[in-house]
């Protein structure tokens, strides 16, 4: 997936630039050396009987100021998460309190059992029958609680909300979502989810949690697993340098295509990359063999999105790939062309981007979407332009208008190309991210929907006449936000095509726009809301028109959502949704 500064997801999303101000804010609010005073700590500490977590009684109210405390408690936190993940307790002993007191994870009666899909079982506990324990009890449990798992896949303590006492007395009030999923001691997998809150208190300057408050825990377990990761044993598994180290400061590359190339029945993946790109063969064991060098597709490298799809006409599977250019005066461009690969038939290709005049096209091309949108027989292509960061921020966070222009590519019959987006409309100023077409109102051609970053996405209803109407508002899935990607797909099996859509979420984000609920107007709010808030699910009505579904029906927590693919996973004639997510991440999960 193409990376993005994490800095550039605005004020909503991340923390205030007046971080000098608010140092220098909070040390006046502690004592010099912000440790817990030494007159404070007893020489033997006894467990309370009860954990109570009380709300702040002067609690600090200046935005700046309450998140910034907030996020530092939150960073510490992805880090004791990284030390359970490795169930390193010893080090993750250092973001508890001596002091601790809180009530274990581990060990809680049995309040429910249901079976879900596929035999999973979901069992919910009784939070009250938790102990109290002080510090080395609470990791001793929490180790004996996941310690039988064969593999932690992930743990995370996240920060919903904080809430932080003004004055000298500096600690804080958190409101905890634990996550923890792995391969269980029985070959299955499990994940715990728990709510809670926690205190956390400064010493030697950090915060630490010194009380943990448990509201509620589930866990969810299958016996044996759906999937299982073959990349290395299949050999397509390939590490690249680690994101903004030497041989890797791009922006932008991302994604994979499939087709059999070959045709011999088996599916075949290309993959773009920095250096060079690669073409894995499917075998008849199931294993793969790469072979981008030989069958002529090694390079340019660097693509943005790849495309298989038959260009010609001719039964096989050509290739267009993405790639970032731009035009900087007349006839001179700076950058990559897209690069067009005519498949030799056999597998083989041939780069004839030149010949098809892509040379004197350039796209910041993030994705590329085939559809006969002229029904002529002849497949098209959409190129969703985004934007060069690296030159010009997104002037806006709510609806950017200094994106690059999108493209739409007519194919003249195989044996070129000609940009038709400006006279059609859709060349546009949005900084568009992922496309999906399909004939979603069954009117017999090619509709368009557009996702774009930092703006409303776009639906652009053909006309049948070659011409496109931007429906998006009216059809009701205009969805503000941080549009990644889309898909069609009848998701409640009644004939109708839906949509889903992938956008950023933020917890930071929502945690400040609950701090500003009744401070703005209630339109103003909903829609940053909306910006944080993340996927959308919208169902097509059988009247015409799409119905967004809620929260409560499942499907649409996906964080920092990518891609999604909409496929019978497990063959019960459902459809289901596989979705990327995710950023680039240094040594700790804060680190983006």
């Amino acid at each position: 997936m193409p990376s993005s500064s994490a800095s550039r997801r605005g004020p909503l999303l991340h923390r205030s630039a007046c971080l000098g101000l608010l140092i220098s804010a909070l040390t006046a609010c502690s004592d010099d050396s912000g440790n817990t005073s030494s007159t404070e700590v007893e020489s033997k500490f006894e467990l309370p009987t009860t954990v109570e977590i009380a709300d702040p009684v002067k609690a600090i109210t200046k935005l700046e100021f309450v998140e910034d405390m907030t996020e530092e408690a939150a960073d510490r936190l992805l880090t004791f998460s990284d030390k359970v993940r490795r169930r390193d307790f010893s080090a993750a002993g250092a973001f508890l309190s001596d002091r601790f007191a809180g009530e274990g994870l581990g060990g809680l009666e049995i309040i429910d059992s249901k079976e879900l899909h596929l035999g999973t079982e979901e069992v919910t506990f009784d939070p009250s029958s938790a102990e109290i324990l002080g510090k080395d009890d609470f990791l001793a449990n929490l180790r004996d609680l996941i310690g039988p798992w064969a593999r932690m896949e992930s743990v995370i303590w996240k920060v919903k909300g904080g809430e932080f006492e003004a004055g000298r007395n500096s600690r804080g009030k958190l409101k905890l979502f634990v996550h923890m999923t792995g391969q269980n001691e029985e070959g299955g997998w499990s994940s715990l989810a728990a709510w809670g809150h926690a205190r956390v208190i400064r010493e030697g300057g950090l915060w630490v949690v010194d009380r943990f408050d448990l509201d509620s825990v589930v866990i969810t377990k299958r016996p044996g697993t759906i999937f299982t990761n073959v990349s290395t044993s299949t050999g397509v598994a390939h590490t690249g340098v680690r994101f903004g180290k030497p041989g890797n400061t791009s922006y932008a590359f991302n994604g994979a295509a499939s087709a059999d190339v070959n045709a011999d029945g088996f599916w075949d993946i290309f993959v773009p990359s920095d250096g060079r790109n690669y073409l894995y063969l499917g075998q008849p064991d199931g294993t793969f063999k790469e072979t981008a060098e030989s069958s002529g597709l090694a390079g340019p490298h660097e693509g943005t999105g790849p495309l298989f799809f038959d260009l010609d006409n001719d039964g096989d599977q050509d290739l267009l790939v993405g790639q970032v250019g731009w035009a900087t005066g007349d006839d001179e461009f700076g950058g990559h062309p897209l690069q067009l690969y005519i498949n030799n038939g056999e597998g083989s290709f041939t780069n004839r981007s030149s010949e098809f005049g892509l040379d004197h096209q350039r796209f910041v091309a993030y994705s590329l979407t085939a559809l006969d949108y002229d029904a002529d027989g002849w497949l098209d292509v959409f190129v969703s332009g985004y934007g060069r960061l690296e030159e010009e921020h997104n002037n806006s966070w709510i609806e950017a208008t200094n994106g690059a222009p999108n493209g739409l590519l007519r194919n003249v019959e195989g044996r070129g190309f000609v940009d038709v987006a400006d006279e059609l409309g859709l060349q546009g100023s949005s900084w568009s991210y992922a496309a999906a077409a399909a004939d979603y109102d069954q009117d017999g051609d090619c509709d368009l929907y557009v996702a774009n970053d930092y703006g409303t996405n776009q639906l652009w209803r053909n006309e049948g006449d070659g011409t496109f109407l931007e429906v998006a508002e009216q059809e009701g899935v205009s969805d503000a936000g941080n549009g990644m990607g889309v898909s069609w797909g009848d998701l409640n099996s009644d004939g109708l095509l839906d949509l889903y859509v992938s956008n950023m979420s933020s917890t930071a984000g929502n945690r400040i726009l609950g701090r500003l609920e009744g401070t703005i107007d209630p339109e103003t709010h909903a829609m940053l809301r909306k910006l944080a808030a993340g996927n959308s699910i919208f169902i097509a009505r059988p009247d015409g028109g799409f119905e967004r579904r809620s929260k409560s029906h499942g499907g649409l927590g996906g964080s920092w959502a990518w891609s999604p693919a909409i496929c019978d996973l497990d063959l019960d004639g459902y459809l289901d949704v596989y979705l990327a997510n995710g950023f680039v991440t240094g040594d700790q999960p804060f680190d983006t």
